[in-house]
């Protein structure tokens, strides 16, 4: 595609209508696709929701806001944005930043550390690699002992190693979950009725 673009061939697509399955960096593929002329459908196989119940979430927001953790396990870009919409609509945004800047933050990956710089924060303690196992090594390095670990999960993942992990090396892990996955398809536009 890069050689077309510089060969001015930016509508090779023209005309072309192509369903876009959900990927990780959707949004820029829909844009490329657009670009070169293509009606780009985002289908989305999975959307992705605040937690069904937020009592839980509402209470980890408050002890964090208060200052309770020492440190916080970023597993996913997604799950600090969601964790700030609770915030926000609880009226402790102000207070959760104020915690987050004086928390260490320990990032898996690189849309964690997007999602921090956002905010205009960074993170403390990048993982090895973008793994759990890249977690619990960069976390290796620092004594645990003492500290209570905020741990932001994801769907699907109750992440028993890391937080087996975390109480061997004497902290006091702290593990909220934001958000879950719910599955969807968006059939009507990919397939719109027309008349023939």
């Amino acid at each position: 595609m890069a050689s077309n673009e510089s060969l001015g061939m930016t509508e090779e697509l023209s005309g072309r209508r192509i369903v876009v399955p959900e990927t990780r960096e959707l949004g820029q593929l829909v844009r490329m696709l657009q670009e070169r002329g293509a009606e780009a459908v985002p289908c989305p196989m999975i959307a992705i929701r605040d937690a069904p119940d937020p009592t839980p979430v509402e209470a980890w927001l408050r002890r964090f806001a208060d200052g309770a953790c020492d440190d916080l396990v970023l597993m996913t870009g997604e799950g600090l944005r969601r964790l700030l919409g609770f915030a926000r609509r609880l009226s402790l945004e102000p207070a959760f930043l104020n915690a987050l800047g004086a928390t260490r933050k320990i990032t898996r990956g690189p849309k964690p550390v997007r999602a921090l710089r956002e905010i205009g924060l960074a993170a403390d303690v990048p993982a090895d690699e973008p793994t759990t196992e890249g977690v619990i090594a960069a976390l290796g390095r620092h004594n645990l002992s003492g500290r209570r670990v905020g741990v932001q999960l994801y769907p699907d993942n109750v992440n028993e190693r890391l937080l087996k992990f975390l109480k061997g090396a004497g902290a006091e892990p702290d593990p909220v979950l934001p958000y879950v996955y719910a599955s969807e398809s968006d059939d009507a536009r990919v397939i719109p009725s027309r008349k023939r």
